[in-house]
């Protein structure tokens, strides 16, 4: 087996069962334990595992970071992934859509089909959608983060009941098999849970650096994503757990092939 093959099941191996160990490993693919210990070395420095003392196991989560450094993170892929997922809206249709650097692109991206109606929470991507006349544009209020520029709590989740839509179109923090979907702020997991309750189908945009990983903050469970737009297909375990809860998985780099 190549050392690419064999780390990629290190992590599904890690994924399963939270952590692995050496001799495990070696016994596992036949192989010796240095050649064991530079495989974890190198996912180690990739940030897909932690190292631990005889072994290794998921990296531990801290955050995502400021809004900005998101913004500058993979941004070939989610411009990639709003472009795939824009070709999910229809003049005419209804939205809502959350607070997020992927959800921002995607903005960018549909600004340019008419008759749009659309709720979010946050002010860039009101503005972005506002530049087409022919769209309308409503923007919750409620506690004001300016990292982000975006609107959270109560006041915002109370107003979210006032309307339907189509689409929710979220961006997520983490996606997992077991987990779901899951977000590393509580309010934004709140916001995004409203706009899944109001609206017919809920789309979730996520580039390869949200794949089978799991942030503190429940979202939704996958049974509850009607399509995924994501760069990739990612591993087979959570790529055959979104097949078995029917979600339509569109890939960016399958699409512009």
């Amino acid at each position: 087996m190549k050392p690419g093959a064999r780390q990629l099941k290190i992590i599904d191996l890690i994924h399963q069962q939270d952590k692995v160990n050496v001799p495990d490993l070696v016994t596992l693919f036949g192989v010796s334990a240095e050649t064991i210990r530079r495989d974890l070395s190198a996912l180690s420095a990739q940030g897909k595992v932690q190292k631990t003392h005889g072994g290794a196991c998921a990296p531990r989560i801290i955050g995502e970071g400021s809004f900005q450094q998101r913004l500058r993170k993979n941004v070939v892929e989610k411009r990639l992934i709003a472009r795939t997922a824009a070709a999910l809206v229809q003049p005419g249709d209804s939205l809502f859509i959350d607070t997020g650097s992927t959800t921002l692109a995607f903005a960018e991206e549909i600004s340019r089909i008419d008759e749009l109606t659309v709720v979010t929470n946050s002010s860039d991507i009101a503005r972005i959608i506002a530049a087409n006349p022919s769209a309308q544009v409503y923007l919750l209020g409620g506690t004001y983060h300016a990292d982000n520029h975006q609107s959270i709590g109560p006041m915002a989740i109370a107003q979210l009941k006032n309307f339907r839509s189509q689409r929710a179109i979220l961006t997520i923090g983490g996606i997992h098999q077991k987990a779901g979907i899951t977000d590393f702020s509580c309010e934004e997991a709140l916001i995004a849970q409203a706009m899944i309750a109001q609206a017919e189908q809920t789309i979730v945009l996520a580039d390869s650096s949200k794949l089978q990983l799991v942030a503190p903050f429940a979202v939704c469970e996958l049974n509850a994503v009607d399509h995924f737009v994501g760069y990739k297909p990612p591993q087979e375990v959570l790529l055959q757990a979104l097949h078995r809860e029917r979600v339509d998985c569109l890939f960016a780099a399958e699409a512009t092939k």
